[in-house]
C-alpha cells in the first residue's frame, strides 16, 4: 500500500455524491491526524469506466506527470496514485469543506471563476495531446442507448433511465432533430471527428456541480481520468451548461459570454455550435425525463424550458453539420 497510507489509524466510507460511481470512496485519518479520501477504482468497475474504455486513466494522469502541470488556480487535490491487486487506489486531500454543498445555486461570479480556471487549463495543453484519454467517441456515446443494452442486466439503475429517457425524447422532441441526435448516439465517429478538425486540448471533462468548489483563490476540480480528455474547450462548456445551468444564477447566453471572454483567442464559434448539438446528444434523455415526467409542474415547466433552449441550439447546428 502507498507510504501516504501506511499510518491510517480511522477509516470512513463515503457516499458519492451524485451516486452515479461504483468506486469506493472512504475517508481515513492518519496518526499525525490528517484527514485524506481514498478512492479505491476497479479496472471496468462501473458502468462509466465500461463505457468509456477507462482503464486506470485516474491514475496515468498522476504517474505520467499531467497532474502536476495543471494550473496553479485548480486544486485537483490529489497526493498520489498507485496501482493495486485489481485496480487503484487515488489519494486525495480532504477538501469537502470547500465543495460546493448538495442543491447550493452558484452564482455568476463563482460560475465565471470555473470557466476561467478551465480556460487556464486548456491554455496550459492547447495543441499538445499528453495522454490517450477518454475519445471523443465514447464521450458521446457514454450516455447512449448502447450503454443501456450492454448494462440491462446490471444493478445501475442510471443506464436503465438512459433507455428510457431516449425513448422520451424521440417522443417530446421535433423528428428534425430527434432522429439525427439519435444518429449520431448510434454511430458517433462522423460527430466526433467533426468537433475534431478544430483545434482542441485537454479538458478536464465532468465539471458537474458535485466536482466543483471554493478553496480561497483556487477552484476545486475532482474526478479527474474516466472523461478526461482531448477536445476543443467548447465540449467542456458544453457539458458544464447542460449538467450546471438550472443550479447557476445566471442565464445560458451569460454563461456562454463568460466562457468566451474566458477562452479569449483559443474560442472559435463554430466548434461552440457543434459542441451545442454535442451537449444534447449527451443529456438528452435526461432532460427529456424531467420535461415530461418530473412530478412538480414548476420544475416539468423550467426542463421543458431548458429542452426547447437546448433543440434550438441542435437545430442551428444541424443546419450546418448532420450526420449522412
Amino acid at each position: 500500500m502507498t507510504s501516504l497510507l501506511v499510518d491510517v489509524v480511522r477509516r470512513e466510507p463515503l457516499a458519492a455524491t451524485d451516486g452515479r460511481s461504483g468506486s469506493l470512496l472512504e475517508r481515513v485519518v492518519r496518526a499525525d491526524g490528517e484527514a485524506l479520501v481514498v478512492k479505491h477504482v476497479r479496472d471496468g468497475g462501473d458502468w462509466i469506466m465500461r463505457a468509456s474504455h477507462d482503464h486506470g486513466r485516474a491514475a496515468e494522469l498522476w504517474s505520467s506527470g499531467v497532474l502536476a502541470r495543471v494550473p496553479a488556480v485548480i486544486d485537483h487535490a490529489v497526493l498520489g496514485a498507485e496501482q493495486v491487486e485489481g485496480g487503484w487506489v487515488v489519494i486525495m486531500r480532504d477538501v469537502s469543506a470547500g465543495l460546493v454543498p448538495d442543491h447550493a445555486r452558484l452564482t455568476r461570479d463563482d460560475s465565471r471563476r470555473v470557466l476561467e480556471a478551465a480556460a487556464a487549463l486548456h491554455a496550459r495543453f492547447w495543441d499538445e495531446p499528453p495522454l490517450q484519454l477518454c475519445s471523443m467517441v465514447d464521450r458521446y456515446r457514454l450516455l447512449s442507448p448502447a450503454t443501456t443494452r450492454r448494462e440491462l442486466d446490471g444493478a445501475d439503475e442510471v443506464p436503465k433511465l438512459i433507455g428510457r429517457g431516449w425513448e422520451r425524447f424521440a417522443e417530446v422532441v421535433p423528428a428534425e432533430v430527434a432522429e439525427p441526435v439519435l444518429a449520431i448516439l448510434e454511430r458517433p465517429e462522423p460527430f466526433a471527428a467533426a468537433l475534431s478538425a478544430f483545434p482542441s486540448t485537454l479538458i478536464q471533462g465532468d465539471l458537474k456541480l458535485g466536482n466543483l468548489g471554493f478553496l480561497e483563490d483556487r477552484v476545486v476540480m475532482l474526478d479527474w481520468g474516466t472523461q478526461t480528455g482531448w477536445a476543443p474547450p467548447a465540449v467542456e462548456t458544453a457539458w458544464y451548461l447542460a449538467i450546471n445551468w438550472s443550479r447557476i444564477d445566471a442565464t445560458r447566453e451569460q454563461v456562454l459570454d463568460d466562457f468566451r471572454a474566458a477562452e479569449g483567442g483559443r474560442h472559435d464559434e463554430d466548434a461552440l455550435r457543434l459542441a451545442l448539438l454535442g451537449g444534447l446528444v449527451q443529456l438528452g434523455w435526461d432532460k427529456a425525463l424531467h420535461a415530461s415526467g418530473h412530478p412538480d409542474p414548476a420544475i416539468r415547466a423550467r426542463e421543458a424550458a431548458d429542452l426547447a433552449w437546448w433543440t434550438a441550439r441542435a437545430a442551428d447546428a444541424l443546419e450546418v453539420w448532420a450526420p449522412s
